[in-house]
């Protein structure tokens, strides 16, 4: 399975469309036909509809065995309904026939989906070496990253970033690889230029916003390019909690002014996205530091309700309802904290 890639969709899911009625008379007058089958096979495919895939697929491989594109196509269906054993067999038998890198790529996902991480890791790293392709060598840097192994992943990316220095995937990945091996700084440039790269990424949004505050050498740059994620996509509730969250570690003044920016994008965070909880506990910490001790006590109530481990917002909790006097709430709440601190320890 690689890293930041839906490998498996579930089987159970609802057809969301109908296939072309000439597609569907085909098959139904000639079931014998291989391309009537393999075509509607095809169709379900490129729908993600792989339980209804499977059937047309299975027909056409009967009626024509060597069709390399209709076996793929099968092999690949297998795999997202989780029949791991008859993907295995017929990718096998693939490449016995024809050996390539995108057929050991395919069995490296499975192999990763059967829980055999060694031998995936094997086969992601034949298939990069058969044909270095932007694909084949982000699936071998995203499994080396899934299992921890940095610093080869950071080989990798470089690599991938040299030989495709478009690729806004590959420098995600760099980054992420640069931010596991402790280089922050290069961490957040390099995820910046994957966002100049294409702007429409989202992927480097979670990171660069949990990265905002690690570089204070490009803190203004992070900021830019969140602004322009919030701008790109106005109901994401993640870009306007990050963008939010930035501007507050901006603001090394913390004026009110700055504040109140912030916490227009850390509310509207919430309102797309209710159950957001660490927004919920940003905007508590936010209206802590403006003295509005009820606005943030019920902040950090919601934060604990939704997430009742939630140590740092129980603590302020805590803290708060002793400030207001509620101290048989305070009482509980260090109660909690205690509680929380002895279940954390192994």
């Amino acid at each position: 399975m690689t890293w930041l890639v839906v490998l498996l969709f579930p089987s159970s899911l609802p057809l969301t469309s109908q296939p072309p009625s000439s597609l569907v008379q085909e098959a139904r007058l000639h079931p014998e036909s291989f391309s009537a089958n393999s075509r509607l096979g095809e169709y379900y495919v490129k729908q993600n509809e792989f339980a209804a895939a499977i059937p047309y697929l299975e027909k056409a491989r009967q009626l024509n065995p060597t069709d390399y594109a209709n076996s793929y196509d099968l092999a690949l269906t297998y795999l997202q309904v989780k029949s791991i054993s008859k993907s295995r067999r017929l990718v096998t038998g693939l490449i016995e026939q024809h050996d390539s890198a995108e057929l050991h790529n395919l069995l490296a996902d499975i192999e990763e989906a059967d829980g055999h991480v060694d031998e995936a890791a094997h086969q992601y790293e034949l298939a990069a070496r058969m044909d270095p392709t932007e694909k084949n060598l982000f699936d071998l840097g995203s499994d080396l990253l899934n299992h921890k192994g940095f610093k080869p992943a950071l080989t990798v990316f470089d690599f991938g970033v040299k030989r495709y220095p478009q690729s806004a995937k590959l420098r995600v990945g760099l980054g992420v690889s640069y931010y596991s091996v402790g280089q922050y700084d290069n961490a957040v440039q390099t995820l910046c230029q994957a966002v100049d790269l294409d702007p429409q990424d989202t992927k480097a949004l979670n990171f660069l916003g949990k990265m905002n505050d690690i570089s204070p050498q490009y803190g203004d740059e992070v900021t830019k390019r969140l602004a322009g994620f919030v701008r790109l996509y106005p109901k994401n509730a993640a870009a306007q909690f990050y963008y939010g969250l930035s501007l507050r570690k901006r603001n090394a003044a913390q004026s009110a002014a700055n504040d109140r920016e912030a916490e227009t994008y850390l509310a509207r965070a919430i309102e797309i996205q209710p159950d957001f909880t660490d927004a919920h506990f940003e905007l508590g910490v936010l209206y802590q530091d403006l003295q509005e001790d009820h606005r943030a006590i019920a902040q950090f109530e919601i934060a604990t309700k939704q997430r009742p481990d939630f140590l740092q917002a129980h603590y302020r909790l805590a803290q708060l309802y002793k400030k207001t006097g509620n101290t048989a709430l305070a009482r509980k709440e260090f109660s909690r904290i205690e509680a929380l601190k002895i279940n954390a320890v192994p």
